[in-house]
């Protein structure tokens, strides 16, 4: 694959070795953006007035930017798999192909 001028390669390994890498940054996100957010929630219940009202405003834009960024994440370990899963598909379509190729010559002396 090109792009921008310069070629990108990938095995299938790799790509479901990056897969795995980014869903394990997904699960630490995750975690730790559940424990922020029980705090937030302890920190906001006892904290009245105008100062807590525009925190916890302000933390609810943050949860929904931070939602939307872990579902982009969910979707590049998709991608990953099913670039991974289309490579190998490929591969054995192509195998299979020069199988039938080679199979259908009739080479003397090779068998």
């Amino acid at each position: 694959m090109t792009y921008g001028g310069q070629t990108f390669q990938a095995t299938p390994a790799e790509l479901a070795a990056a897969a795995s890498a980014v869903r394990t940054l997904l699960d630490g996100m995750v975690s730790g953006f559940k424990s922020l957010e029980s705090d937030v929630t302890s920190l906001t219940s006892t904290w009245k007035g105008r100062q807590g009202e525009q925190f916890a405003a302000g933390f609810a834009d943050v949860r929904d930017g931070l939602s939307e960024l872990l579902d982009a994440i969910r979707d590049t370990t998709v991608a990953l798999d099913d670039s991974a899963e289309a490579y190998l598909g490929q591969e054995g379509a192509n195998a299979a192909a020069i199988e039938a190729v080679a199979s259908s010559l009739d080479l003397p002396g090779v068998s």
